[in-house]
């Protein structure tokens, strides 16, 4: 055991028998505590281990083919817009939320593309794509694509949101987007204006 283990673990049992001490009927504080340490140290282990897999890599054939359709499709046309031979992703650039039979919201997040010699992103943000997605991994339709900061999908009370982070500089900007069946709708005090 190295140095900092063996000194993390000393400071635990010193701090539970200190525990003991005040009054054994603590249990539940005894595991608080123990939880608190686990969890620190797995998080530490986890940035740690992060830093080598939060850089860029490149997409290999066999990668790209084993990504459903709509995303292979997405990231080729990226790949064909900026005349790249190749792409490169960091983790997160494609997010998953499932409805059912198979079907799914996919988005797409291009900050986390990199094609030929810079990432997909201009001042206002970087371009995100929503799209649902068949059973068969195919286009059913795409519901938004915008460049911003961030987005986020989410199911809530049966209704698929849409959070959309469009901040730019000092100014802050978040809408919601609600799907209707038809369209996504931004929720205003007058009413729902159609965003697409």
């Amino acid at each position: 055991m190295d140095e900092g283990k063996a000194a993390g673990s000393r400071f635990s049992r010193r701090l539970i028998g200190k525990i003991d001490e005040l009054g054994g009927e603590l249990p539940m504080l005894k595991l608080a505590l123990a939880l608190a340490f686990c969890l620190a140290a797995a998080d530490a282990q986890g940035r740690a281990s992060g830093a080598a897999q939060g850089g860029w890599s490149k997409l290999s054939a066999a990668q790209m083919h084993r990504l459903p359709g709509v995303v292979r499709l997405a990231l080729h046309q990226v790949q064909a817009g900026c005349g790249a031979d190749a792409i490169r992703v960091k983790n997160g650039f494609a997010t998953y939320l499932p409805i059912s039979d198979g079907r799914q919201v996919i988005t797409i997040h291009f900050e986390h593309v990199e094609c030929g010699n810079g990432q997909l992103c201009a001042p206002e943000g970087c371009l995100h794509r929503v799209l649902f997605s068949g059973a068969d991994g195919k286009i059913q339709r795409e519901i938004w694509r915008g460049k911003v900061r961030e987005i986020d999908t989410a199911f809530f009370a049966g209704s698929l949101l849409v959070e959309i982070d469009c901040s730019q500089g000092d100014s802050i900007c978040k809408r919601q987007l609600k799907w209707n069946g038809k369209s996504l709708q931004i929720s205003t005090s007058s009413g729902a204006i159609r965003a697409r």
